[in-house]
């Protein structure tokens, strides 16, 4: 279960990342899912976004056309950071932002089922990685889809782990040099590319930029990994059949599309 001692927010980091969103980003995180889903997955279908962060991925699938939407997130601070896109939006009646966990079987069970379960990102961090997998399961309609990314396992787990720890445990200042040292890094490395150093904050895809996912990364703790072939077969077991796959390295998050088979035939 999640440790109540870790002291990072994501939803701090992301609560700072909201008050510079504009319609750059915006359109950087509908061109990211346009390029993983089908119109006809979104539109006019019902969606839950489990840990909605930032909210700006909540906010395009409703762009896109989402009959209704739930967001959710377990950190206080991503559900005001979610409801402040969804002011954005105009308080749309078929937009609802709530504080959950993945975990609580029983707020899971209440949500009922949904066309499309978008979860990006955010269940390698519950402290319970597969009982969160198949928490969100169990929330696919059948004939619905599955959009999740985790964490890619490797040799480095241990000493990402430990990294994570030492941000954790360091104070305020001791965590600004941790990122300053990062950011150092990533000047030198585009100096070196003869790219200019001080644009080392670029956008990135999704919508996101550099600082907020270092931030993201060297403070995500509880910290899990799974292999693209773990995380198949544990969805197939679970009905699942995959559609599109994305495999990276390690720091980087595998991508998955999953379909659940209408029972309807």
């Amino acid at each position: 279960m999640r440790d109540e001692s870790i002291t990072f927010s994501f939803g701090e980091n992301w609560s700072d990342f909201v008050t510079g969103v504009n319609a750059e980003i915006m359109e950087g995180a509908r061109q990211d899912l346009e390029a993983w889903l089908d119109k006809e997955d979104v539109a006019g279908k019902t969606v839950l976004d489990i840990g909605s962060g930032s909210g700006i991925h909540s906010s395009a699938l409703l762009a896109l056309g989402a009959s209704r939407l739930r967001s959710f997130d377990y950190d206080p601070h991503s559900v005001s950071a979610t409801r402040k896109m969804y002011e954005s939006a105009g308080k749309p009646d078929n937009w609802e932002v709530s504080e959950g966990s993945v975990l609580d079987k029983e707020f899971v069970s209440s949500l009922g089922t949904y066309d499309l379960v978008y979860s990006w990102g955010v269940l390698h961090h519950t402290g319970s990685m597969w009982e969160a997998i198949e928490n969100a399961i169990s929330c696919v309609k059948p004939g619905g889809k599955f959009f999740i990314a985790l964490y890619a396992a490797g040799p480095r787990f241990e000493a990402d782990l430990a990294l994570k720890q030492k941000y954790n445990a360091a104070s305020p200042q001791g965590k600004r040099m941790m990122e300053y040292r990062w950011i150092a890094n990533l000047m030198h490395q585009r100096l070196m590319a003869g790219k200019n150093p001080f644009g080392w904050n670029e956008k990135r895809i999704r919508g996101m930029n550099v600082y907020h996912d270092l931030v993201d990364w060297l403070g995500g703790l509880p910290y899990e990994v799974a292999s693209e072939d773990e995380t198949v077969v544990f969805c197939r077991t679970r009905n699942l059949v995959l559609d599109r796959i994305k495999v990276y390295g390690e720091g980087a998050c595998n991508i998955f599309v999953f379909s659940m088979p209408d029972n309807q035939g």
